[in-house]
């Protein structure tokens, strides 16, 4: 990590929140309260479209799921830029 005054503030101690969304689902609350165990809920995305990354609820990124070790992960495949994004 550089030397650089934000660095040496601590800024990089911060926590942020990191949501990773794989996708959405809409449904009345109705059909919601319905569910039981073991249905599936059909997201709006397909298996081979990126996932988005958010950082304290801003777009930043988007990548692929993986699997390390085990755990799932994600491994970055695009930094969004909302400047040119908007």
């Amino acid at each position: 990590m550089a030397d650089t005054p934000a660095a040496n503030s601590g800024l990089f101690d911060v926590p942020v929140r990191v949501d990773v969304v794989l996708g959405e689902a809409r449904m009345p609350v109705e059909d919601l309260l319905n569910l039981s165990e073991g249905e599936i809920v059909e997201l709006q995305k397909r298996t081979n479209e990126p996932i988005d990354i958010y950082v304290s609820d801003r777009l930043m990124a988007r990548g692929r799921l993986v699997v390390a070790d085990g755990q799932l992960g994600v491994k970055l495949s695009e930094i969004v830029d909302e400047k040119r994004a908007a």
